[in-house]
């Protein structure tokens, strides 16, 4: 709803997004003009932002930003320094994706159909029904047309990616033993213990299979009693690491086999079997090789992106209207 409130000789425009508004607040653009409704109208397709073609509209930049500001309460999300941020990261999101679509255009990159429903497809079964689908659609305050947009620049970006990355030799033993060798401590295995469990209601009935574990197997009781999804796969619970939560402190004073006393968590009564004991080590290269090759691609590829970046913000110009930024805000009610 675009509104006018006459202030002396002036016209107070505002952008009032109340179909986006959530958690009580509202995004709006505030400008002051001298009193003309053919500013007032054009407001909304005001351009904020412009990479070549590509072109960032007041009504865009607010849209964008009631979308991420709508998890916050009302208090952060009027906080200055939050908002500047917020909007830093739409405009920076918004230059990258324009650079990246001129570039695909450029090189004539191809995105096929088939590839944009293959996508699809998976993407939306990953929800239980189509009425689920819609409701996530609903909730990100977006049209399907605009998500199917975003999903068809994402997989854009994935064809860009490898393109930058075509003719990059694999990293050789020495950089990804050399990585290893600077980066040990994050490869470390914490003390950790694994433990079995079984699941029940309430306290009493706790106690009672706690002492039925004196002369049955364990692996038995958590057939019979659990009520936990994992009975049927051994009442396997896991690695607990040292410090991970204290509730699990006692696990780490118990020796292998020992039956813990009864625990309370969020789901009920726990008994726990200490199966096995880890100590702290740092881990060998052997050990972590996949994983470090992952992360010096990783590096390299983010090295060669800022790289690229750099040289398509110096081909394109881009233009920021820093008043109409400047004057979105946000407002409780």
């Amino acid at each position: 709803m675009l509104t006018q409130n006459w202030l002396s000789k002036k016209t107070q425009i505002i952008l009032n997004l109340k179909s986006l508004a959530i958690a009580g607040f509202f995004v709006f653009a505030l400008i002051n003009l001298t009193g003309c409704d053919y500013f007032s109208n054009r407001i909304l397709t005001q351009t904020v932002v412009s990479v070549g073609p590509h072109k960032l509209t007041t009504q865009d930049l607010s849209k964008s930003l009631a979308s991420k500001l709508k998890n916050l309460d009302a208090l952060s999300a009027k906080d200055p320094q939050v908002l500047s941020r917020f909007k830093d990261k739409i405009v920076s999101d918004f230059i990258v994706e324009s650079l990246m679509l001129l570039w695909f255009a450029e090189k004539k990159l191809v995105l096929t159909q088939k590839e944009i429903d293959t996508e699809l497809k998976s993407l939306i079964g990953d929800y239980p029904d189509d009425a689920s689908f819609r409701e996530a659609l609903s909730e990100e305050g977006i049209t399907y047309a605009q998500w199917e947009k975003k999903l068809e620049n994402s997989l854009k970006r994935k064809i860009i990616f490898k393109q930058l990355l075509k003719d990059s030799l694999a990293p050789t033993e020495e950089e990804l033993e050399s990585y290893f060798q600077s980066n040990k401590t994050r490869y470390q295995l914490k003390e950790a213990v694994l433990l079995t469990h079984i699941l029940v209601a309430d306290e009493n009935q706790a106690e009672i299979v706690k002492k039925l574990t004196r002369a049955q197997k364990f692996s038995d009781l958590i057939k019979k009693f659990s009520m936990s999804s994992d009975a049927n796969f051994g009442g396997q619970f896991g690695w607990v690491e040292r410090d991970s939560q204290v509730d699990f402190d006692r696990a780490f004073k118990a020796r292998v086999g020992e039956v813990l006393p009864p625990l309370k968590l969020s789901d009920g009564y726990h008994l726990f079997k200490v199966e096995q004991k880890r100590s702290q080590r740092l881990r060998t290269y052997a050990e972590v090789k996949e994983q470090v090759l992952g992360e010096v691609l990783a590096l390299r590829e983010t090295a060669r992106f800022s790289a690229w970046l750099d040289e398509q913000i110096k081909r394109y110009k881009v233009y920021k209207n820093n008043v109409i930024l400047d004057s979105i805000y946000v407002e409780t009610r």
